[in-house]
């Protein structure tokens, strides 16, 4: 079995690729600009991008499956860049599928949040590329699976390791909604384990699968406070109403699409922070079988000891 994944330099894409190989997998991993590091006798990179139809015909000629994790993932930006990569790139991907018969089509998308579809060119985007998907299946029988995941965290992960713990280090944070919205964190080798399970699943084609840790009871307050008690610093005390937060994300929203300064504040950010939607992973356990190995306290040891090794706490 060839498997072909996209987004091989990122942080979903490169852990995919680390444990197919590790599980005796032929894989094709594409890249965009960084070569990945992970190396592997089983393993060929390829240079393309999912924009470019032609650029990625070759490589994806002869696999079985497809994992497409590639993306344009930002808060902020503008709305064409989106609809470019992560829905035309999908399409693109999707073609070729069916030119080369393709067996099965995993697609990693996100969790919809309340209202964010309607204020994120990302969200917006990636609900296009799952509609147009569904309408495959149902219209021509592409055999697609869309895997929806939470927070997905774990060492070397970025959006939600390192960024928020530079923050902390900074005293540049705050929590919003006195950190009440449920964190749905989600760790890297659950997700993957889910990911893995879709090669030999059937019953998941057609599906939309949602992946946690399948525990809903950590707010971003205590996740926050983790990370700023492994810093050394005390607990989060500044705090921004919800209200207060969504008026600040718009303007810096604004700002960003006139003069494209950088938010430090979206409205993506705030539906994110302040979620109150809880999500079962029994759908995920009935279609996939998938039982999360890693729970919050052990997946927090294990960033904990990847911190300390980088040199990133004391």
């Amino acid at each position: 079995m060839k498997c072909f994944v996209t987004g091989s330099a990122g942080f979903i894409g490169s852990a995919l690729i680390n444990k197919l190989s590790s599980e005796g997998y032929d894989i094709i991993g594409l890249y965009h600009k960084n070569i990945p590091k992970f190396r592997s006798d089983n393993v060929i990179y390829y240079r393309g991008d999912i924009k470019n139809i032609d650029s990625i015909n070759k490589a994806i000629k002869d696999v079985d499956i497809v994992f497409h994790c590639a993306a344009l993932l930002r808060d902020y930006g503008r709305k064409k860049d989106f609809l470019k990569t992560n829905f035309e790139g999908t399409k693109n991907l999707v073609k070729l599928c069916k030119k080369y018969n393709i067996k099965k089509f995993v697609y990693l998308s996100h969790f919809n949040y309340k209202n964010v579809n309607k204020i994120s060119y990302y969200s917006k985007s990636k609900k296009m590329a799952e509609k147009y998907l569904v309408d495959q299946n149902i219209h021509e029988n592409f055999p697609c699976i869309i895997i929806q995941p939470g927070n997905v965290y774990g060492p070397g992960e970025s959006v939600w390791v390192l960024f928020p713990l530079e923050a902390i280090k900074k005293n540049r944070i705050a929590l919003i909604d006195k950190g009440n919205g449920i964190f749905l964190h989600t760790y890297i080798d659950n997700l993957v384990d889910a990911l893995v399970k879709t090669i030999d699943s059937k019953k998941a084609i057609g599906k939309i699968i949602q992946i946690t840790d399948g525990d809903n009871n950590i707010t971003w307050g205590d996740y926050l406070n983790h990370l700023s008690n492994l810093a050394g610093k005390s607990h989060i005390k500044s705090n921004i109403s919800l209200r207060k937060a969504f008026i600040i994300a718009k303007l810096m929203d604004y700002l960003n699409r006139l003069f494209h300064i950088k938010p430090i504040l979206s409205p993506t950010s705030v539906s994110i922070f302040s979620n109150k939607k809880k999500v079962s992973v029994k759908n995920a356990n009935n279609i996939l079988d998938y039982k999360p190995r890693i729970n919050y306290e052990e997946g927090m040891k294990r960033v904990e000891s990847w911190l300390r090794e980088e040199g990133y706490i004391n």
